[in-house]
């Protein structure tokens, strides 16, 4: 299963995962009662709550078997997941819910997607999903100056100009190297050309997000 061709700005990318595959397959033989109780858990496990006792009622209450079941929840956490990740400006409810009618999911379930997706409780989304999200310390200060090695037990090294890098990052821990102009002119073009190869590719039709 493959979103309408020609559609390369879904909130999905080119594949779609195949949770939320399993998920749209198996919606048909939920109810809506159901459903939203079921997105209701989903979105509570999102924000990190503990819905150990939820999903257990709605398993012993579900007319749907177990693995069914499983596949709805998983599909369903995927999907707000994925949803949630991509900035409001460039998700628009319109495009969202025509990405989910291409799934064939029905049309009362796309309305509670969207009030998920775009309603208010989207910012205590967002930093939840944020925090799980693994990332890397960034950088809280960064210094630099040029130095000249007066005295060096390296004869090749003397009077030699280096660039001197001091930085703290965000989990508190402090880092200084030194390196050599040469070096850090060939960085500083490396960076360059690779700022460049993003515009290129920002630029290509197949991969920008319209409005």
């Amino acid at each position: 299963m493959s979103l309408t061709q020609g559609k390369d700005n879904s909130f999905l990318g080119g594949r779609i995962p195949p949770e939320i595959e399993s998920m749209a397959k198996y919606l048909t033989d939920v109810e809506q009662d159901m459903f939203r109780k079921i997105l209701k858990a989903v979105v509570n496990a999102l924000e990190g709550k503990d819905c150990t006792d939820t999903m257990k009622s709605i398993a012993e209450t579900s007319m749907l078997p177990q693995e069914k079941l499983s596949h709805v929840v998983a599909g369903m956490y995927r999907l707000l997941s994925e949803a949630i990740r991509v900035r409001p400006a460039l998700l628009k409810q319109e495009a969202f819910k025509e990405d989910l009618r291409d799934l064939r999911i029905p049309e009362d379930f796309i309305t509670d997607f969207c009030s998920v997706v775009f309603g208010n409780r989207r910012a205590t989304l967002e930093a939840a999903t944020s925090q799980r999200d693994p990332h890397l310390p960034t950088i809280n200060e960064f210094k630099w100056r040029v130095d000249v090695a007066i005295s060096t037990s390296s004869v090749a090294r003397a009077l030699q100009p280096s660039v001197l890098v001091q930085m703290k990052l965000s989990n508190g821990r402090s880092h200084q190297f030194e390196v050599p102009v040469s070096k850090f002119q060939e960085l500083r073009y490396n960076v360059a050309l690779i700022l460049k190869e993003m515009n290129d590719l920002e630029k290509r039709s197949i991969l920008r997000i319209q409005d």
